[in-house]
C-alpha cells in the first residue's frame, strides 16, 4: 500500500503497544483514554482500539468512537482494520521460515528463482538526466528483506515517477495485476532505483518475497500464511479477503475535509479490497486485514515465544536474533524520504535508543 495514501487518509486508528506493567501503571490508562478521545472529538479519528500487553498478560483492551460515523456503528474491540504495511512483517517471518527449512538461503540471488531479474539494469541520476548502468551485483533475498534491493516506489523517488508509470508500477496492485507472479514479472523489467545494497529504499521488495513464498511452497500466499502462521497462533480474524460473515466488522476509511471526516473517495483509492471475491492477487506489501488481538498474538509470539505454553514456534531463537539485529550497518533507515535514527532488521523496523 502506498505511503502517500497512508499519510493522506485517516484510518480508524489501531494502537498496539508493548510496555512494562510499572510504566503502564504510572501512565494511567485514563491518560490513554483521554488522548484517543481528544483525537476523536477533534475529528482527527473516527475511532480506535487501544491494546496494551506485557509478557502474555493483557493489561488494557478498549474500543473508542465509531467504526462507521455515518451509520453510527460503534467501534468494537474485535473491529477489523486494514493493517497495511504490518503485512510486511508477517510475510518476512514467513520467508525466514523457508530459510530455516533450507528451502532458500538469505544470500541467494533472486534470479535463482526468477530468472528475469538477471538482466535488470540500474538507474543512475546525473544532474537533470537519468541513464542506465549495469548492476554491481545481484539482488539477494536478504536485500529484499532489508529493503536494500533497489526495488523501490514512486513515493521514495519522485524523479522516477514517470518510469514507475511507464512500467505500470505506480498503481494499486489490486487493480493492475491478476497475481503476484505477473507483478513480479513487471518489476523485473524495470531498472533498479539504486545499486543492490547501496541504501535502504522502501517499496515493492516484499511483493517479490510474497511471490517467492508461493513459488517455493506451491501454495498461494494466503494459504501459506494461514497454514504456517495464522492457524498455529490462533489468529482467527486475519485475511487478505474477508469472509462474508465478517465484512460488517471492517472499519470505514475517512479523509478529513473542512474539519469533518468524510468517507474516502472510492474512485481514487481502492480501499474496499478486503471485500472483493475470488482474487488471486495477495498484496504482500499491505494487503492483510486483522484485529488488535490477532496482531498481538503474532507480536507476542515473536517477543515471548520462550515463555509460551504453545509448542509451536514461528522461528527458532537464532533466526529471531537475526530478525532483531540491525542489517543496515552504517546506512541510514530512510522512511518517507526522511532519515531516521532507528534501524532495520530482517523485515522489521527496530527502535534504537536514539530513535525512541
Amino acid at each position: 500500500m502506498k505511503r502517500s495514501f497512508m499519510n493522506k487518509f485517516i484510518f480508524s486508528l489501531l494502537f498496539l503497544f508493548s510496555t512494562t506493567y510499572s510504566v503502564a501503571q504510572s501512565i494511567g490508562f485514563h491518560r490513554i483514554d483521554s488522548t484517543i478521545n481528544a483525537e476523536i472529538n477533534q475529528n482527527n479519528l473516527a475511532g480506535g482500539v487501544a491494546f496494551i500487553a506485557k509478557q502474555g498478560k493483557i493489561l488494557h483492551h478498549k474500543a473508542y468512537g465509531f467504526a462507521n460515523v455515518e451509520t453510527k456503528v460503534k467501534m468494537q474491540e474485535d473491529a477489523i482494520f486494514r493493517i497495511a504495511s504490518q503485512t510486511k512483517a508477517i510475510v518476512s517471518v514467513a520467508v525466514l521460515q523457508l530459510v530455516e527449512q533450507g528451502r532458500v538461503q538469505l544470500d541467494d540471488p533472486i534470479e535463482m528463482y526468477f530468472p528475469a531479474f538477471a538482466h535488470q539494469k540500474v538507474y543512475l541520476k546525473q544532474a537533470d538526466s537519468i541513464r542506465l548502468v549495469e548492476k554491481t551485483r545481484s539482488v539477494t533475498i536478504r536485500d529484499l528483506l532489508t529493503h536494500q534491493s533497489g526495488i523501490s516506489s514512486a513515493d521514495e523517488y519522485p524523479y522516477l515517477q514517470k518510469e514507475f508509470a511507464k512500467y505500470g508500477l505506480n498503481n494499486n496492485g489490486f487493480t493492475s495485476f491478476t497475481d503476484l507472479q505477473s507483478e513480479i514479472a513487471q518489476i523485473a523489467k524495470m531498472p533498479l532505483a539504486h545499486q543492490p545494497g547501496q541504501r535502504f529504499s522502501y517499496g515493492l521488495s516484499t511483493n517479490v518475497l510474497g511471490g517467492l513464498i508461493e513459488l517455493i511452497s506451491k501454495k498461494t500466499l494466503a494459504n501459506y500464511l494461514s497454514d504456517n502462521i495464522f492457524k498455529p497462533l490462533g489468529m482467527k480474524d486475519t485475511y487478505f479477503y474477508l469472509p462474508k460473515e465478517k465484512r460488517n466488522r471492517l472499519v470505514e476509511v475517512y479523509i478529513k475535509q473542512e474539519g469533518k471526516l468524510k468517507p474516502v473517495d472510492r474512485t481514487s483509492f481502492h480501499v474496499d479490497f478486503p471485500l472483493q471475491e475470488k482474487l488471486n492477487y495477495y498484496s504482500a506489501i499491505g494487503g492483510l486485514v486483522s484485529t488488535t488481538y490477532d496482531y498481538y498474538l503474532f507480536l507476542d509470539h515473536l517477543l515471548n515465544s520462550s515463555n509460551s505454553s504453545n509448542a509451536f514456534r514461528l522461528l527458532q531463537p537464532a533466526t529471531l536474533a537475526q530478525l532483531f539485529t540491525n542489517q543496515l550497518d552504517e546506512k541510514t533507515f530512510i522512511f518517507g524520504g526522511f532519515p531516521s535514527l532507528n534501524q532495520f532488521g530482517l523485515g522489521v523496523g527496530l527502535t534504537s535508543e536514539k530513535g525512541q
